[in-house]
């Protein structure tokens, strides 16, 4: 009788520290998930300024803006010709060549 609730009583404590395994364990992933939903929140917000920088960057307004403060204009038409370095081609490859 007393082997019987001493066993009874070892598996009741395994499963107690088994239990309390788990939940650190759970804690444990619940917290990585956390940081790692954190991270990629930031992640998105960064890529969306970027995305916003980026397109600044490439407007045309801007471009000739600086082009503008940078002493830049644009090429005269009299000065772009359009040729093909192998000759006439049948498949409309042309090739645009300013000249100095």
């Amino acid at each position: 009788m007393r082997r019987t609730i001493l066993v009874i009583a070892a598996g009741f404590l395994l499963l107690l520290v088994l239990e309390a395994g788990i939940y650190n364990w759970r804690l444990i992933l619940a917290m990585r998930y956390r940081d790692l939903a954190e991270q990629s929140r930031q992640l998105s917000w960064r890529r969306d300024e970027l995305l916003v920088e980026r397109a600044a960057l490439l407007s045309p307004e801007r471009l000739q803006t600086v082009g503008m403060e940078l002493g830049l204009s644009p090429v005269p038409l009299q000065r772009v010709s359009v040729f093909s370095p192998h000759g006439p081609s049948t498949g409309g490859e042309a090739c645009v060549c300013m000249e100095r």
